[in-house]
């Protein structure tokens, strides 16, 4: 499968998962942040990567800061023949990373640091997105 045909297929799927999403209880009305998140992690560093990025989910959770479906993570290699991971989730106030938590905060400084830039992108990038359309 090519790289563009890979992320069609992620973003697709990305999209009909955010789409069969159920309202959230406690979540406020209008106020939540869908991201799709891409880690570019440094080559040997995969394991280390993932051994850390498992530690995030759990404590967005305890926090309350996300919302619980959809939650994928995928992993992918890029033109540059390197490994990429994708997050996609939903986080439950737009303004919650502004106020994450100092453990949280580590979490994130660890990650940064198992990734890099490549191919004229950051090592983490993690945009906003909004579902156009959702074929049922």
């Amino acid at each position: 499968m090519s790289s563009t045909t890979f992320r069609f297929a992620l973003w697709a799927f990305g999209a009909y998962a955010l789409a069969a999403q159920s309202p959230q209880p406690g979540a406020p009305a209008g106020g939540t942040e869908t991201v799709i998140s891409t880690f570019r992690v440094r080559a040997g560093k995969e394991a280390e990567f993932a051994r850390v990025h498992a530690q995030a989910w759990p404590a967005y959770r305890r926090f309350g800061l996300v919302a619980e479906k959809p939650h994928l993570v995928l992993q992918g290699v890029d033109e540059a023949g390197k490994t990429y991971f994708v997050e996609i989730f939903t986080w439950k106030d737009h303004d919650a990373p502004d106020h994450a938590s100092p453990e949280i905060r580590a979490i994130w400084a660890q990650l940064e640091a198992l990734c890099e830039p490549r191919l004229g992108h950051r090592g983490i990038e993690f945009p906003e997105v909004q579902i156009v359309r959702a074929e049922k």
